[in-house]
């Protein structure tokens, strides 16, 4: 029962990667704000359900207020991760403490943020937040909000939380105008005089008291509100009248994940190169070629918050190095800046002049969508400088190249590792044309090389080990070329996975012309020890093989310690092989759907139930047959005679283990892990 005891400690390490994390968000969100849940994006709708509310509207430094988020309509949620920021930077300020559920997390005293401790449905969560000593501007709440594992919110903010220094109270001038309101008048002083009398006001300072509990005003009453430092205040009144005007506010609805849609100029005077299901798109890139310049125009869904950069490449091949860059930063302002930039080997390099040729720079990231468009003027082409200086010639846009398209963090004027490998067109692009492009590239021996591992790792060892474990009784008195049944079965099925994981590891060291760090999705951190893994599994799987050729004979006093090594590098090789294909299905190379995963895990599941279903067999196959064993005994005793002859009882020629349902649980096995391995296959190779 080892080996299905360590099976069960790796499948539950796996369930907690893909299911989530019940007991809070771990510390790589701290930027991102993402849940790392598989296949699972956030939702496009308003967060209706859920709200978050403070105790105060406004704010001291080094003031307490109480945070609640709450859910609504009968609702509840599972998990959140909130923290506070200033509205006017995006930065984030202030401290947590806890009041009842939840803990804290994030920064260097992991008190920034707080986020969930267990996975229990909650209706209400409340905290204290701590307003810092330098805060002087607009604090919202913002958090994530997760209902169950496939469903959760991002960006579900807080009404805006003023600083107390914003609440101004001055005398009312009678003579001014006042705007009536449901619960307040704001007063209206000016300090210039009009030129004519059809004139409008210019407001030099605004006048906010507190409103009394009543439902009507006159001009020389007093109100005070609150108002949102940033908020910008216009009025228009005519001095020829002093009737007042009434007005209404609408609360602002939390932002949500905007739509992207492709450019309606696509095919006709743009080219494009887009990810598109139905009207909604993932990215959207777009040009239009001019013989003195192109107008590019990048669109892209992009997870998380903070800064983020989205860039364009022209690369001879669908691999990264000696590509010529333009790279999109956001700042924490929201304002948008293009460079020139080239990518040595899987690195990106800065250039001196990196501006240059580009102009009509605009550009957002809100709502979840980076928007960004530029032009950069066409240059005749000039001889190359070597690419490793950081001396660029201008980017030829009269070749045809692939294009390519990624994302990540930035940091300042520098361009973070992307979150997942760039997307790349699956031919070379003319700029001139106006096609569509949706094709993307594909990576043949990537794909190779994994169905070289699911078919070693999954159906070969998969069966192998189950011959060498539970099957050496069976068809005990037989034998294949001299040799045990089991024994040819497992030496064949193992030396088979041998060669496969062989070549498969020598078809990726070429693909990645060496060795290479990999991208790891939005996450998915744990997927970029693929490589390392994939090395060891690789060394272990050559280690067995040559620890066979010195294999003590069956009397030998070392044997034990022989099979007592074989089995552990057998094992470890198998849980390491089946988890490194469980990272691998999740790299975007693979192009695998994002529930390649639960197959593996599910056929994880299914071994571990068969070695416990074999074992659980044997033991009783033991049984039964010493309970026969010594039945007879009692029955006839030593020294019996029958018919004046002595009796003994009759030696059980077969072993109690070889029996008719243990080959049946046998055809069952290869069956079934046939089936995962041909659904592995087609799942790789189909997408």
């Amino acid at each position: 029962m080892r080996m299905t005891l360590l099976w069960c400690l790796c499948l539950t390490a796996l369930i907690d990667h893909a299911r989530g994390y019940g007991r809070g968000a771990p510390d790589w969100t701290c930027s991102t704000m993402t849940p790392s849940h598989s296949g699972s994006l956030a939702q496009a709708t308003p967060a209706s359900d859920y709200q978050i509310t403070t105790s105060s509207g406004s704010f001291t430094p080094g003031e307490s207020i109480t945070v609640t988020i709450t859910a609504l309509n009968g609702k509840d949620f599972k998990g959140y991760l909130m923290h506070a920021i200033d509205e006017g930077t995006g930065s984030v300020l202030g401290t947590f403490s806890v009041t009842g559920g939840g803990q804290t997390m994030c920064g260097s005293a992991r008190n920034q943020a707080v986020t969930h401790t267990s996975k229990a449905s909650k209706t209400t969560e409340s905290f204290s937040w701590t307003a810092p000593a330098n805060a002087n501007g607009n604090i919202v709440f913002v958090s994530t909000i997760v209902q169950s594992y496939s469903v959760y919110w991002m960006n579900v903010r807080s009404n805006a939380v003023s600083p107390a220094s914003a609440v101004v109270t001055t005398k009312q001038t009678t003579a001014a105008p006042s705007i009536k309101t449901s619960s307040t008048t704001m007063s209206v002083v000016s300090t210039k005089k009009p030129e004519s009398t059809s004139s409008q006001l210019v407001t030099d300072k605004v006048t906010v008291t507190p409103a009394p509990p009543s439902s009507t005003t006159t001009p020389s009453q007093s109100t005070e509100k609150v108002i949102n430092p940033s908020t910008r205040l216009s009025t228009k009144t005519d001095l020829s009248t002093s009737a007042t005007q009434t007005t209404s506010t609408t609360p602002k609805q939390p932002p949500v994940a905007g739509a992207l849609m492709m450019d309606a100029s696509c095919g006709d005077t743009r080219g494009c190169f887009v990810s598109c299901e139905g009207t909604d798109c993932q990215y959207v890139v777009s040009w239009e070629y001019k013989p003195e310049y192109v107008d590019f125009s990048i669109e892209r869904k992009v997870e998380g918050g903070g800064q983020k950069w989205v860039a364009i490449g022209f690369s001879n091949d669908v691999k990264m190095g000696d590509d010529d860059v333009f790279h999109c930063i956001s700042d924490s302002t929201g304002r948008v800046t293009v460079a020139r930039s080239f990518n040595l080997g899987t690195s990106n390099q800065p250039i001196d002049n990196p501006q240059e040729g580009i102009s009509s720079v605009s550009g957002s990231f809100t709502d979840g969508v980076f928007r960004c468009s530029f032009r950069y003027s066409q240059v005749a082409p000039n001889n190359r400088r070597k690419r490793q200086s950081t001396t660029r010639p201008m980017t030829d846009l009269h070749l045809h190249r692939h294009l390519m398209l990624g994302d990540g963090p930035a940091f300042g004027d520098s361009v973070g590792m992307h979150t997942q490998n760039p997307v790349v067109t699956a031919d070379l692009v003319n700029l001139q044309l106006t096609s569509i492009i949706g094709d993307v590239a594909r990576y043949p021996l990537v794909k190779v090389h994994g169905c070289l591992m699911i078919l070693a790792w999954i159906f070969c060892t998969g069966v192998g080990l189950i011959f060498a474990r539970f099957y050496k009784p069976v068809w005990s008195e037989r034998t294949i070329l001299g040799l045990k049944v089991w024994f040819q079965f497992h030496r064949g099925l193992m030396v088979t996975t041998l060669v496969l994981t062989l070549v498969g590891f020598i078809i990726i060291f070429v693909e990645a012309n060496g060795y290479s760090k990999i991208s790891a999705p939005m996450g998915k951190g744990y997927t970029e020890s693929h490589p390392i893994l994939g090395i060891i599994v690789t060394i272990l799987t050559v280690t067995n093989p040559i620890m066979a050729l010195f294999r003590p004979g069956p009397k030998d006093k070392n044997r034990p310690i022989f099979n007592w090594a074989h089995w552990a590098v057998g094992m470890a090789a198998h849980i390491l092989g089946v988890i490194t294909i469980c990272f691998g299905v999740e790299l975007q190379k693979v192009g695998a759907p994002k529930y390649t995963v639960f197959v593996v895990i599910g056929y994880i599941v299914y071994h571990v139930l068969m070695e416990i279903t074999l074992k659980v067999y044997d033991l009783f196959a033991e049984r039964q047959s010493s309970a026969r064993i010594e039945h007879m005994e009692m029955k006839n005793g030593n020294g019996a005679t029958q018919n004046g002859n002595s009796f003994r009882p009759e030696e059980t020629k077969r072993d109690p283990k070889d029996s008719i349902i243990k080959k049946i649980l046998l055809v069952f096995h290869v069956a079934i892990a046939f089936a995962f391995t041909l659904t592995l296959l087609l799942l790789v190779t189909q997408y």
